[in-house]
């Protein structure tokens, strides 16, 4: 809009009779009369009247003949960089170029000499484009929906180039919906919590338990503990107890030995399978599969992928602007970190290479399963012969023959993330109070759906039995992948001959 008025005020000066405005002051101030504002520009119908954007490659490129100002008017200052959109017009029409003028109805773009006047009621989409001077963390969303992290290089009207690690790539625009810069965490949280205010409590716990996925369990705390006390919201104290948890794991993992001090996870031997409840432990193939979903490149495990496993990875997908071009580059990626290899097959969404991928130890996930859950109190309380280890176990048996071995461990893990007796799952990921493993560990008089009545049978924890346990359970579940994948692995849970005495519950029916 400045430029517009610079330009209006140059082709109608003041008349004769006016004494010319003197010279601005250094301070870049308001004159004492502003001019009126000019009328709004002409219709598309005559499109030379609109001025033409500067030269966007540089800001200091010399204006046009036709706007350089007499000798005797005042001086104007260089225009800034004209932004720049991409507008989707309709399905099949979209357009990008630099805004000319834009007011709440109207927006008006010029690109390569040529105008476009638009009506923003008759559009669907404008979409800012984005202006770097360096390599800048951002989130690019594709066409198809998916979304992946990369350092922004340009975000042209025609492409999108991007860096992840030392490979460079471009994305056409025509799959790339938009670009969204990755602010840092300190901007993210400041934003959120003036937006969480203090007397909307469900923005407050949003807030907190945003904090406890991005793992700043301090600031967590220090967030929930005026939440829990003004509220006493039982999420608020559930997840409490969850972030205090992991304080107290991460004072205790400062104390034991580094990585190099502790033995490596054992590498997993097919154990026997377990006929005696038509069951099965699962092969170490499927028990690496599992892994291959749960890696959390932030606490990433070992991992390990073939040379000539990503050099075909790569020649199969030699046309996607994410592979590098040329062969020394491919060849220094498929020679570099495994993990970079692991981005690229998930980034091209390439699942038949997902067994190519060797995870050597556990991802943080699944160690949490294994020792806060699975050994840590479920075989303990629930998987014995009277209990869900035994004949009398309903539509929940836990394998405990070879238990220690992956197979039987992930086999359990199976059972648990895929059964859903009556409708409530075991494990309910949007709120994990309510998974049927946390009510049926709760007494029945704190439990929304309280454990069926079952000689000696006794709660696992509550409010004043084993709150450490509670939320180390809780946080295994926020732990896991999100949004959840569907393992793909063959597996039938073991069914048991005999139902619950007393249940309704007919052993021939299919425990998922």
């Amino acid at each position: 809009m400045d430029l517009l008025i610079a330009i209006a005020l140059l082709r109608d000066p003041p008349p004769a009779d006016v004494p010319p405005a003197p010279p601005p002051a250094p301070a870049p101030d308001a004159p004492a009369a502003a001019p009126a504002p000019p009328a709004p520009p002409p219709a598309p119908a005559q499109p030379a009247s609109l001025p033409a954007p500067a030269q966007p490659a540089s800001p200091t490129t010399p204006a046009p003949a036709s706007t350089v100002p007499a000798a005797d008017a005042p001086p104007v200052a260089a225009p800034a960089q004209p932004r720049r959109v991409h507008i989707v017009i309709d399905r099949r029409t979209e357009r990008g170029g630099f805004v000319a003028y834009e007011d709440e109805a109207r927006i008006v773009i010029v690109r390569d000499g040529q105008t476009l006047d638009l009506r923003k009621d008759e559009i669907l989409d404008i979409i800012p484009l984005i202006d770097v001077s360096a390599p800048t963390p951002a989130l690019i969303q594709q066409r198809d929906g998916g979304l992946f992290k990369a350092s922004l290089v340009d975000d042209g009207f025609d492409a999108v180039t991007y860096r992840i690690g030392a490979v460079t790539a471009s994305l056409p625009r025509t799959n790339v919906y938009r670009v969204i810069l990755d602010i840092p965490f300190e901007e993210k949280y400041r934003r959120m919590k003036d937006a969480a205010g203090t007397a909307d409590a469900a923005k407050r716990l949003a807030l907190c338990d945003w904090l406890y996925r991005e793992r700043r369990y301090e600031l967590a705390r220090d967030e929930l503990k005026p939440l829990v006390e003004e509220t006493a919201l039982p999420e608020a104290v559930a997840l409490l107890r969850v972030v205090e948890a992991q304080l107290a794991v991460q004072r205790g993992s400062a104390s034991r030995p580094g990585p190099a001090a502790r033995e490596a996870d054992p590498v997993p031997d097919e154990p026997e399978p377990l006929p005696a409840h038509s069951g099965r432990a699962l092969t170490p193939e499927e028990v690496n599969l599992i892994r291959v979903y749960e890696i959390d490149f932030d606490r990433p495990p070992r991992v390990q992928v073939d040379r000539e496993v990503a050099l075909k990875l790569m020649d199969e997908h030699s046309a996607n602007p994410m592979v590098p071009h040329s062969a020394p580059a491919r060849d220094q990626l498929a020679s570099g970190d495994p993990l970079n290899i692991v981005r690229l097959i998930f980034s091209l969404k390439a699942r038949s290479y997902y067994p190519s991928i060797k995870v050597l130890s556990e991802p943080s996930s699944l160690q949490m399963f294994r020792r806060s859950v699975h050994d840590g109190w479920l075989l303990a309380n629930c998987a014995t012969s009277g209990c869900h280890g035994g004949p009398d176990g309903g539509r929940l048996f836990l394998m405990t023959k070879q238990a220690s071995t992956a197979g039987v461990r992930y086999a359990n893990l199976l059972h648990l993330l895929r059964g859903r007796p009556k409708g409530l799952p075991f494990v309910n990921f949007e709120s994990p109070m309510e998974s049927g493993l946390i009510q049926g560990g709760l007494p029945r008089d704190e439990a929304i759906q309280p454990h069926p009545e079952v000689r000696g049978w006794k709660p696992v924890f509550g409010r004043s039995i084993a709150p450490q346990r509670l939320a180390d359970t809780l946080a295994w579940i926020r732990s896991m992948y999100q949004p959840r994948p569907d393992y793909p692995v063959e597996y039938q849970p073991p069914r048991v001959a005999v139902p619950l005495p007393g249940s309704p519950e007919d052993a021939s029916e299919p425990t998922r």
